[in-house]
C-alpha cells in the first residue's frame, strides 16, 4: 500500500521553471503566476513525485510522509 505524502511547494523559491508540471502533471500544476502548486499529492507513485521534486532546480519541493513526518525530499 502507498503511503499518503504531504507535498508542498515554496512559492518563495518557485521560478516556475516546470520539471514537476513535466513529469508529474496528475500531481502538480502551474498557478495563475506560473509557480507550480500541488493539485494532488496522490495523483502519481511516489517515486515521481521524489523525482519530479529532484529535478525541482531552486529545491522548491519537499515531501513528507504525511503519517510519520519524515521529510523524503529533501534528503
Amino acid at each position: 500500500m502507498a503511503r499518503e505524502l504531504h507535498i508542498t511547494v515554496d512559492h518563495g523559491v518557485c521560478m516556475g521553471n516546470g520539471q514537476c508540471v513535466l513529469l508529474a502533471p496528475e500531481v502538480f500544476r502551474h498557478n495563475d503566476d506560473r509557480q507550480s502548486e500541488v493539485v494532488d499529492p496522490a495523483g502519481a507513485p511516489e517515486d515521481v513525485v521524489l523525482q519530479a521534486a529532484g529535478y525541482c532546480p531552486t529545491g522548491a519541493i519537499t515531501v513528507v510522509d504525511a503519517e510519520t513526518g519524515e521529510v523524503l525530499f529533501p534528503r
